[in-house]
């Protein structure tokens, strides 16, 4: 796992972990000009295997994402 990727996780697992993301159980994430398109789709991929969670690209490039989970199904 390249530096730049476990740096991007590290961001967005921060973002994930914030008080009003999980009050709401969503939030938006954006790839930043500084991250590279590889580690992006990675992350994406990654993401996308995870039980109970919803990705929503907001736009064509997929640049911005929604990420949306249901604590509730998880713990069935």
């Amino acid at each position: 796992m390249s530096k730049s990727y476990e740096q991007l996780v590290k961001r967005v697992q921060k973002e994930i972990g914030s008080p009003g993301a999980q009050s709401k159980h969503c939030v938006e994430i954006q790839r930043r000009d500084d991250e590279s398109h590889e580690d992006w789709a990675q992350m994406i991929a990654d993401l996308g295997t995870v039980e109970n969670v919803t990705l929503t690209p907001m736009n064509d490039d997929a640049k911005h994402i929604r990420i949306t989970w249901n604590p509730e199904e998880s713990m069935a």
